[in-house]
């Protein structure tokens, strides 16, 4: 077993800014955003439809109105990594397309108050990779998009610093289920150096590599969905959310250790405690710890909590944040630091 330390984006690993990309987008998709704000919508309009139905002889007819039609904006944005970005249209419910193409789209960028880039949006792109904008910790960026109707949105955000993480320990051990039984685990203790006199947001990513013969063209990676047992996962009321058990993909807050050193327990299935049986093979566990601003933080949260609920007969409507003015979406900085495991065929931690 061996550890490996530091973690970077190149500006030629555009395979891995794109599956970062759909990563910070909860559920993988553009789309969900879209729909769930809209379904949200036509769940409690058709509700105020029926009570009036109720109390009244007289018949109404309703019309569906045309839902839609706002920009939408998205770009998660790091150091050291290629700058991507999302633009579209949203669409009604009733639509059966996923989001509507922008014509005559443009974007531009600017970095710490002056443009970085300014260029026009592939129409049939869902998202578009620019090489020649280099971006650090601290900087400002304000992403602004217009579409050939004259309709303009933005958005601005801060890269923020990566927050280190390490694996201090690792066992297989076993652990009590919630059925009385026992299972064995792989269990990982990782160090998070919380910075002091603010408050961070995190990510914790999992993913699992298999390479062979040593080249890393011949490498299979997995995002593994671990358990949330750690109490950092733990919902708050104060956090606009009283639903237990929904998993936020790995989001959390430092609000019970800020500005200490903080052990987080990660449980894997014990699967992933040995090196593949094939001649030749490693297993590389990269444990990335994403730094986030509270925007991504609260939009991923909220989210999640109405992706769950719009199907509900009866909840509180939810609203997913939204940074991007005048339109719908979210441009978020973020930094990413990493630490990892390597299981070399034969070899057992």
């Amino acid at each position: 077993m061996k550890g490996v330390r530091g973690f970077s984006q190149n500006n030629s690993n555009r395979h891995f800014n794109e599956k970062m990309c759909l990563s910070l987008c909860p559920l993988g998709k553009i789309d969900g955003y879209i729909r769930t704000c809209f379904k949200i919508i036509l769940v409690f309009f058709l509700l105020g439809i029926a009570a009036i139905n109720n109390g009244c002889e007289k018949d109404l007819e309703w019309e569906e109105s045309s839902q839609g039609g706002q920009l939408v904006l998205f770009s998660f944005l790091s150091p050291d990594s290629v700058f991507s970005v999302h633009l579209s249209k949203s669409v009604s419910h009733s639509s059966v397309d996923d989001f509507e193409r922008v014509y005559e789209g443009n974007i531009t960028v600017y970095k710490n108050g002056v443009i970085a880039d300014d260029f026009i949006f592939p129409f049939d792109k869902s998202w578009t990779f620019r090489d020649d904008i280099s971006l650090k910790t601290g900087d400002t960026v304000r992403v602004e998009a217009a579409d050939g109707d004259g309709e303009r949105v933005f958005a601005e955000t801060v890269i923020p610093d990566a927050v280190g993480i390490e694996v201090v320990d690792t066992a297989v051990v076993q652990q009590a289920t919630r059925d009385n039984g026992t299972e064995t685990v792989l269990q990982c203790l990782l160090n998070i150096d919380d910075p002091e006199g603010e408050d961070n947001y995190y990510q914790l990513i999992v993913f699992e590599q298999i390479c062979r013969n040593g080249l890393s063209s011949a490498c299979e990676e997995t995002k593994i969905d671990y358990a949330k047992e750690d109490p950092v996962f733990y919902v708050r009321n104060l956090e606009g959310s009283l639903i237990g058990g929904l998993d936020f993909g790995g989001c959390f807050s430092d609000h019970i250790f800020e500005g200490t050193n903080y052990e987080l327990t990660l449980n894997l299935p014990v699967q992933y405690a040995s090196a593949p049986s094939d001649p030749g093979a490693d297993r590389k566990l990269l444990f990335i710890l994403l730094s986030h601003k509270r925007e991504y933080y609260d939009y991923y949260r909220s989210r999640v909590v109405a992706e769950y609920g719009y199907d509900l007969p009866i909840i509180d409507p939810i609203r997913i944040y939204n940074n991007v003015n005048n339109g719908i979406g979210l441009v978020a900085g973020y930094s990413a630091a990493a630490d990892s495991l390597i299981f070399e065929n034969g070899n057992t931690p």
